[in-house]
């Protein structure tokens, strides 16, 4: 990998509290961990080569036709078979932005560009091109206006727009939905289940994009990759979504209430977002500083933004969980400030 993901829990045993991950984590499992162990004995058997119940499922949940959905080893997968089906591209990718888009295209050969802005993205590009956009973004959090974005890919038919719209669950700014893009000819559209859901352990994201467009990943695709829990969890998942609803204005206010107390202390400048997701930047410390000593001393861990392309030492990304959590990470953030920074 370039540069490496954030949620490195697996590093840290005695975390209690996990800023770094963008999933929202309080969802009750109980009822599919019950389901997941009543189905464990179709481990012993091949899952389908290709998930199609769960392609048609979601095909129905979206009110789309199967051969516009394609269900994916977590939307990672997605990215790496998109890269693959226009090997030796030029790719033009907004930063800052998940690595996995850059990561991608060098394997499979892309020149790549990077853009801070859509007017960029789209101004040099040779027909066939593609433009990597994570809207709504990690890490900054911000949704790009959706009348701007559907111009640009109107106005730009022979370029290919990948957009990851994994976040779009967590804003209630207006984003491009999969029934909107199904319809162009230029968009690919990406989903996590992982994020929707809550369960990035089981790899589950898909791909939704106009029946022509899509076929040509689908040839990319090995058998096999998306296992039979996996499938198993997305089909209860989305006959069980309404368990899974998530009240965005509230986590919208708890955003706003966190990232106003963090603007309040020193040293720190909090960008703006329109998600759960809060980049932050330290004016008098590196992040991996702060990052360590909310690991050793509060058993918190948030995610050291140094290695986002355009970002330098001094970025730390975190997003919010529930008000009594958010209240402990702004003491700890505190105590680090009164103890090490003094």
């Amino acid at each position: 990998m370039l540069n490496g993901h954030g949620d490195d829990l697996h590093d840290y045993p005695d975390i209690r509290i996990n800023f770094s991950s963008n999933v929202y984590t309080h969802f009750d499992h109980t009822s599919l961990f019950a389901h997941l162990t009543q189905m464990l004995p179709r481990v012993t058997s091949y899952p389908q080569p290709t998930p199609v119940s769960l392609e048609h499922a979601l095909a129905v949940h979206l009110d789309l036709k199967p051969d516009e959905v394609m269900v994916t080893n977590g939307a990672t997968e997605a990215i790496y078979l998109i890269a693959q089906t226009y090997a030796g591209s030029h790719s033009a990718i907004l930063q800052p932005t998940f690595s996995e888009y850059e990561d991608a295209c060098i394997l499979h050969r892309h020149e790549c560009h990077h853009c801070l802005d859509l007017v960029h993205a789209t101004s040099f590009l040779s027909p066939s091109s593609i433009v990597w956009i994570c809207n709504p973004n990690n890490p900054t959090g911000q949704v790009m206006d959706k009348s701007t974005l559907l111009h640009a890919i109107i106005s730009h038919p022979s370029l290919i727009f990948v957009l990851d719209a994994s976040y779009a669950p967590f804003t209630s700014q207006p984003v491009l939905s999969a029934s909107e893009t199904v319809h162009l000819p230029n968009v690919l559209m990406l989903h996590s289940m992982t994020k929707t859901y809550a369960v990035p352990g089981l790899r589950l994201g898909y791909l939704t994009a106009s029946p022509s467009l899509l076929a040509s990943v689908r040839r990319q695709r090995m058998p096999w990759s998306v296992n039979q829990p996996a499938q198993d969890a997305g089909l209860y998942l989305l006959a069980h979504s309404s368990d899974y609803r998530l009240d965005v204005q509230a986590l919208m206010r708890e955003r706003q209430r966190v990232a106003d107390a963090l603007s309040a202390m020193p040293y720190i400048d909090v960008m703006p977002s329109d998600t759960h997701i809060l980049l932050c930047r330290l004016r008098r410390a590196c992040a991996s500083s702060l990052k360590s000593y909310l690991a050793v001393h509060h058993a918190i861990l948030i995610r050291d933004a140094s290695n986002f392309r355009s970002l330098d030492a001094s970025f730390f990304r975190i997003a919010v969980q529930t008000r009594e959590e958010n209240d402990m990470l702004l003491r700890a953030i505190s105590d680090y400030f009164q103890k090490v920074m003094h």
